[in-house]
């Protein structure tokens, strides 16, 4: 049984303005992210677009994250075209924080 699923999306177009929209929409995907248990996030402008990378305690997270009203607002907000998002999906075998040195980090990290 995977400890955890991995989503990572690629959208094409210009960077800067993706990463504003990003940043636009921060705090609401984040609170959509916190509703749905996500376990970690990272985004980053690539040459061609921006990446972004989530992991969700399960692959059921995942998919009610993505049929969240917010996050469905958000994206039609951007005006994102769906062609330009391609998102590939993992189940994951294992998973750990890495060496925070952080103990209160550590204790907050659902191990599994």
């Amino acid at each position: 049984m995977p400890s955890a699923y991995l989503t990572i999306a690629r959208i094409s177009g210009e960077p800067g303005e993706l990463l504003t929209g990003y940043r636009r929409s921060a705090a609401t995907m984040s609170e959509v992210g916190r509703d749905h248990g996500l376990l970690l996030h990272v985004a980053a402008p690539a040459d061609d677009g921006l990446v972004i990378v989530n992991l969700w305690p399960s692959r059921e997270a995942s998919e009610d994250a993505a049929r969240d009203p917010r996050r469905q607002r958000v994206a039609a907000d951007q005006r994102l075209d769906l062609r330009e998002v391609r998102r590939d999906h993992y189940d994951v075998a294992n998973w750990h924080p890495g060496a925070t040195g952080d103990d209160a980090f550590t204790r907050s990290v659902r191990w599994s």
